[in-house]
């Protein structure tokens, strides 16, 4: 079983895309090229589910489908609880519904997620070198 946000579903099959995020750089009349390593790629995981009776309460699994699809296209990073990687932060990139008579009572998704993160921006101090320095050349016109 899997959750996002507050909707149940069932998970019988998971993909997950990992790395590096990785620069090469080819220089003219150079054989080997250098790769620049920039980090850890952003994980994104695509899963087929669905949901059912069995996940539905009461076993209606319309309640259940129209749970989901509404976790789903609510704005904003949102908590994935996967079976096989854990809790997670995510946001939604894509999700289709399929549903066919020859299933009846049952929806399934195929959806993708990649990591949310956080937005971090650069912080700055201040440069002690630079301060003393010109605390320096102040004091030495000072004492002439």
């Amino acid at each position: 079983m899997g959750r996002f946000r507050s909707a149940r579903f069932v998970v019988p099959n998971s993909d997950a895309t990992i790395g590096r995020r990785n620069e090469v750089h080819e220089y003219p009349l150079r054989d080997l090229p250098y790769v620049e390593d920039l980090g850890r790629k952003a994980r994104q995981f695509q899963a087929e589910v669905f949901v059912d009776g069995r996940v539905a309460d009461g076993g209606d699994y319309l309640t259940a489908r129209d749970a989901l699809i509404s976790a789903l296209e609510e704005s904003g990073p949102g908590t994935l609880v996967h079976p096989w990687y854990g809790t997670l932060t995510v946001s939604v990139t894509e999700a289709n519904v399929h549903e066919s008579t020859r299933e009846g009572g049952r929806a399934t998704f195929r959806l993708s997620f990649i990591e949310a993160g956080e937005l971090r921006f650069p912080t700055s101090g201040r440069d002690t070198q630079v301060a003393v320095d010109r605390q320096a050349m102040t004091s030495a016109r000072c004492s002439t």
